[in-house]
């Protein structure tokens, strides 16, 4: 596939080839002249004969020999947008002026044959597809040798293509490489993609390609190239560079997850040793837990997670994602995939200040709902709890307020265990028959007209704690709507939701009657 012709502007030829960390010296508002060809002066009269939309390249020495303002002047009269001169005492502030007032691009770079710098710049002109034949070439030699880690790969890619290359995990984290600022959602396509540069940006296009091992879990890894400004062709260059370095790093990637695999299994194993016998730990399991980085004998508070939307392979990405999510909130701890979810334990020194516990819910809360989108969880909380003994305490009452999340008509993200004994409490009551009959008995004005929408709209307004606008956004509808199903309800059941006891007896029987339907699915 060819890709389409595109102009080549001096801006473009800056930082690629032999202009890599070239300075621009004067003549900013000619950087988007079109370059036409490349050609090298060492005298005033060849500096009068170069051809319109040159970049001329000054020979080194020669140059001094002459006043470099004339020879700016001439090249500019000739049509020449953009001219090249090595470092020197040629260089003084008159010939930046000049550059300046004629809109001629003056640029500064470092190189000994003026001829082989036209070379290299010519074939990016006039021959792109020669250019990237010989940098592919050149990089597949270069990957035929076997690397343990992908440093060296990284460093051949950003030398060969005067860019910028860095292999970042599905979070976003960079593994290895040059520190990267990446737009947000940029990982958010699996697919290979190129996010082209911004008007205002001193950078290029940045080129995404992903190392994947297994299709359905997404990708592993991701190899980013920040390019330097430059021409399409350097694009899709790069584009072509980086899939074939990415298949250099695969090895790499699954040594790299089976190690991690293995880490998991050893912290679960380790874990389930632990709970087994938090009385008295055996040597192996103490050891193991302070080689983990486990205090055992602190204070402990205990957090279940589960995912709503569990997908093949779902367990690894979720993970990255929660530890990312968590440690953001401030929530850092241990982080040990435990039955059909994860267990989660943060440990202090000193027991826990009451106040402690809301704050944990309110981080887990916004970490789950940063998530909500890539991996929907639940959670539980248990309190805190000394000692080993202490810690599968609170593991154990996490996993029951688990259970507990999710269940209210206001969709609970994450419980606390000591919301489960009230729930338990209320839920007895729900279950009595003579409770049923009474909820029943409350409702049948509107059950009989079969307006579940209005049991429905009433029961979150309630929950929702009587917020018509809440209520609104709850059910996807407006707020008059919502005003006006609310008058409707106190009109068919002769209540006044206005009245704290009639609110309470009509939210009673709407959980009523959800418990007794939920039991009889």
């Amino acid at each position: 596939m060819t890709t389409p012709w595109q102009p080549v502007t001096v801006r473009m030829l800056c930082g690629l080839e032999g202009l890599v960390g070239a300075h621009l010296a004067a003549g900013k508002a000619g950087l988007d002249h079109e370059v036409c060809s490349i050609e090298v002066v060492s005298t005033l009269a060849s500096a009068e004969s170069v051809t319109a939309g040159a970049l001329v390249i000054a020979a080194p020495g020669d140059t001094e020999l002459v006043v470099l303002d004339m020879m700016l002047s001439a090249v500019r009269a000739a049509g020449a947008v953009g001219f090249v001169v090595t470092k020197g005492p040629h260089l003084v502030g008159s010939a930046t002026r000049l550059a300046d007032k004629l809109g001629m691009p003056l640029l500064v770079a470092t190189f000994k044959d003026p001829l082989q710098l036209a070379r290299q710049l010519d074939r990016v002109v006039h021959a792109p597809e020669l250019v990237r034949a010989d940098v592919l070439s050149q990089l597949g030699r270069q990957l035929r040798h076997r690397h343990s880690e992908p440093g060296p790969v990284l460093d051949t890619l950003s030398r060969m293509l005067s860019g910028r290359a860095s292999l970042i995990d599905p979070v976003g984290t960079v593994l290895s490489g040059a520190t990267l600022a990446l737009p947000e959602g940029t990982l958010a396509d699996p697919s290979p993609h190129t996010v082209p540069a911004a008007e205002d940006s001193r950078d290029g296009d940045l080129v995404l390609v992903p190392v994947t091992l297994d299709v359905q879990s997404g990708p592993d890894v991701w190899l980013a190239v920040q390019l330097p400004p430059g021409p399409r062709t350097w694009t899709t260059t790069a584009e072509q560079a980086s899939t074939l370095a990415a298949s250099a790093i695969t090895g790499w990637v699954a040594r790299r997850r089976i190690e991690g695999e293995r880490e998991l299994s050893e912290r679960r194993d380790l874990l389930s040793e632990l709970l087994k016998k938090p009385n008295n730990p055996n040597r192996e399991v103490a050891e193991g837990g302070l080689k983990l980085g486990w205090q055992v004998h602190g204070w402990h508070t205990g957090v279940h997670l589960r995912s709503l939307r569990p997908a093949p392979n779902w367990r690894r990405r979720t993970a990255d994602l929660l530890n990312a999510a968590l440690s953001e909130q401030g929530l850092n701890g241990h982080l040990v995939e435990r039955g059909e979810g994860w267990a989660f334990w943060v440990t202090s020194e000193r027991e826990p200040a009451h106040a402690a516990s809301g704050d944990m819910v309110k981080q887990l809360r916004a970490a789950l709902g940063s998530l909500s989108d890539e991996a929907p969880l639940t959670a539980g909380v248990g309190r805190p709890r000394e000692g080993p003994e202490g810690l599968a305490r609170t593991l154990t009452e996490a996993r029951q307020a688990c259970l507990l999340a999710g269940a209210g008509a206001r969709g609970m993200r994450v419980a606390h265990i000591d919301e489960l004994d009230l729930q338990q409490l209320l839920a007895d009551w729900y279950s009595l028959e003579s409770f049923q009959t009474y909820a029943r008995q409350i409702l049948k004005p509107l059950s009989d007209r079969g307006e579940t929408e209005l049991i429905r709209t009433v029961e979150a307004y309630l929950e929702h704690e009587s917020s018509a606008s809440s209520t609104a956004a709850y059910l996807g509808v407006h707020r008059n709507t919502v005003a006006e199903r609310i008058a409707r309800v106190e009109s068919l059941l002769d209540v006044n939701l206005a009245l704290p006891d009639h609110r309470l007896v009509v939210q009673l029987a709407c959980r009523t009657l959800r418990f007794g339907s939920r039991r009889s699915s």
